[in-house]
């Protein structure tokens, strides 16, 4: 197949693109900057395309739709500019395309003690949601309304990670301070996440299927995960060490996120004290879906991979070009 993969300079839009390039597809690969990693041309050809301006692609059998706003603390005018005006740009560019791709989000969720299933969002919950969370949702009411593919997937995956990622690794290690894990609570909150592999996994089972019209699943490991017993895990595998730990009583981070202190956010707050875990029932059911990966099984490859790299500090660094540092 011919797949036009947007975002591909970011962590999850340069794993697919090495993905699907390695199981034999033709892969177009877009992105913001006008010179492209070195090693995303092995596996791509590359077009240079802002989607918040109006765009102009090639004719394609697929598009998988990563490129995205992801910043909690970013503008809402600034969310709403890519998420939402971008979405209406690529849909209109990629309208004669048979089967479109669309990675939302969990944010469009509220948290819940239940595994939350697909249908349980919607405009009542918008007030409820972080910003991020509500762009994400009127991205999706974009393709409800706009899209003209014969066949449209939506995708909510929780809390991605792998090899390449720039984002959630650098969040989770900022839980260490002067080489002491501190976190707020208990952090005995439930939560599911989704390891690369396992989104790839699905997409692929998209590109395989005959459904038509708009169909929308969450997709997860099947582990379901403690949040401090992931941050034990992975600092131990990240510093070579079992951390020493203090816990911070809760009031404190709530009451730097209600000043807007330290860059802490209310949606922080949230994703560290309450339990966010999907149904993943419909996907498996309609597509066969079958996970395999986990961070259990998969944090040794993690902890090479930071290694490598030149270790945590790297890390924290954020730096743009960890999505290609492979």
């Amino acid at each position: 197949m011919k797949i036009l993969i947007t975002g591909a300079t970011g962590s999850l839009g340069a794993f697919f693109t090495r993905y699907f390039s390695r199981k034999g597809h033709e892969i177009i690969a877009t992105g913001r900057s006008e010179d492209p990693p070195p090693q995303l041309l092995q596996y791509a050809s590359y077009l240079q395309a802002d989607i918040t301006e109006e765009l102009n692609f090639p004719e394609v059998d697929v598009v998988i739709h990563t490129a995205a706003l992801s910043d909690d603390k970013a503008a809402m005018s600034d969310l709403l500019k890519a998420n939402v005006d971008g979405m209406r740009n690529v849909l209109k560019a990629t309208q004669s395309c048979p089967k479109f791709i669309h990675i939302s989000s969990s944010s469009v969720y509220v948290p819940s003690p239940n595994p939350i299933k697909e249908g349980e969002f919607g405009a009542r919950y918008k007030m409820s949601l972080a910003p991020y969370g509500q762009s994400k949702l009127l991205s999706e009411e974009v393709i409800q309304e706009e899209a003209k593919h014969s066949s449209v997937f939506i995708l909510r995956p929780r809390v991605l990670y792998g090899v390449g990622d720039k984002v959630i690794l650098p969040r989770m290690l900022k839980f260490v301070t002067k080489g002491k894990l501190q976190y707020p609570g208990d952090l005995k909150n439930k939560m599911s996440m989704t390891h690369y592999e396992n989104l790839g996994h699905a997409v692929d089972l998209c590109l395989q299927s005959d459904k038509t019209g708009i169909n929308t699943y969450n997709v997860a490991d099947n582990e379901e995960y403690i949040m401090i017993d992931i941050l034990r895990l992975m600092t131990r595998h990240l510093y070579g060490r079992k951390l020493d730990e203090k816990r911070i009583p809760l009031w404190i981070p709530k009451l730097m996120a209600y000043f807007k202190i330290g860059g802490i956010t209310p949606l922080l707050i949230r994703a560290t004290t309450m339990d966010m875990t999907l149904d993943l029932q419909k996907i498996k059911s309609e597509l066969g879906y079958n996970p395999q990966a986990t961070m259990y099984n998969r944090i040794e490859e993690l902890s090479v991979w930071v290694e490598q790299i030149g270790g945590v500090e790297v890390i924290l660094s954020e730096d743009k070009g960890l999505a290609w540092a492979v």
